[in-house]
């Protein structure tokens, strides 16, 4: 397998997912994983705010953004 191809399809995957499903992904992130946001009984974590989903997005796009900019200078 081509190393730009994994390139793309792991962008696209990883963009796609972090639009997707972002508050599961920050929620599997080092920077909120569980012990940083654990406050008491098991399913009262405190909420995420609405920044850090709007930041996760924004990385989603930029992930897709270097894919396609990858994919373009290679397969076009």
């Amino acid at each position: 397998m081509d190393s730009h191809l994994l390139a793309v399809v792991l962008g696209v995957l990883l963009g796609g997912a972090l639009l997707v499903v972002p508050r599961t992904a920050l929620q599997l992130s080092v920077f909120m994983g569980p012990t940083r946001r654990r406050c008491g009984d098991y399913g009262t974590d405190a909420p995420i705010s609405h920044t850090w989903m709007w930041g996760i997005r924004a990385l989603g796009v930029m992930y897709l953004a270097i894919a396609a900019v990858i994919a373009y200078q290679t397969y076009l």
